[in-house]
């Protein structure tokens, strides 16, 4: 598990949670960055091509960091992909800030059932960089991409700590790297239906529904 400190902790299971494990240039022009399979999952959150989010009362303190986050990305993506909706069930993600959370974990996201779970108790310790750094993170595991600070490649996934936002630098500038990397995870990962997006909504063993439930 890593430095609190320095680095957000990442949990894989099987139903696909990712958090933000922990400044520099973009990744150096120098080295030419393949993107493989080991860089995404096999879904990602999108709808008709857009990504709608609501925001529930208990993240509500974080809505201006969390609309900041979506602007960044959809600047970096040339395209409104990230959506804001006052609709729960039309949503496609929600946002949700809980004191529940194991103690290392700063945020988590959960791709099936569309959630992204904020630490309160680390959050409200974070000045408004740290916060929008969090948020950038885990909203780019909605387009499908991992974690590259797990990358299997030592040496790339030392440069991917540094340099990337997925690589968890607490950067809130998304540079090209990054954005190439989410624009070819999209291309990459396949958009669920809304039968089965629905069936994971309902799915009380999902951590969203536990959420929910104040079961957490």
């Amino acid at each position: 598990m890593f430095s609190f400190k320095h680095f957000f902790v990442v949990m894989v299971a099987l139903f696909g949670f990712v958090g933000l494990a922990v400044q520099s240039d973009d990744v150096s022009a120098a080295q030419t960055i393949k993107f493989t399979s080991e860089m995404h999952t096999n879904k990602n959150l999108t709808y008709n091509g857009t990504i709608k989010y609501y925001v529930k009362g208990d993240a509500k303190k974080y809505q201006a960091n969390l609309d900041y986050a979506a602007n960044r990305w959809n600047k970096a993506l040339g395209q409104k992909v990230l959506r804001k909706t006052t609709s729960l069930t039309d949503s496609r993600l929600v946002f949700t800030g809980t004191n529940k959370l194991a103690s290392g974990y700063a945020g988590m996201a959960e791709i099936n059932s569309g959630v992204i779970a904020l630490n309160t108790s680390w959050m409200n310790r974070y000045n408004k960089q740290k916060q929008r750094a969090v948020i950038i993170h885990e909203l780019g595991h909605t387009f499908g991409t991992k974690d590259l600070y797990n990358y299997p490649d030592a040496t790339l996934r030392g440069v991917f700590k540094k340099q990337t936002i997925m690589g968890g630098n607490y950067s809130t500038n998304i540079r090209s790297f990054d954005a190439k990397l989410a624009k070819w995870t999209l291309s990459k990962t396949r958009s669920m239906s809304p039968t089965e997006f629905s069936h994971y909504r309902s799915n009380k063993g999902l951590y969203y529904q536990q959420m929910l439930h104040g079961q957490l």
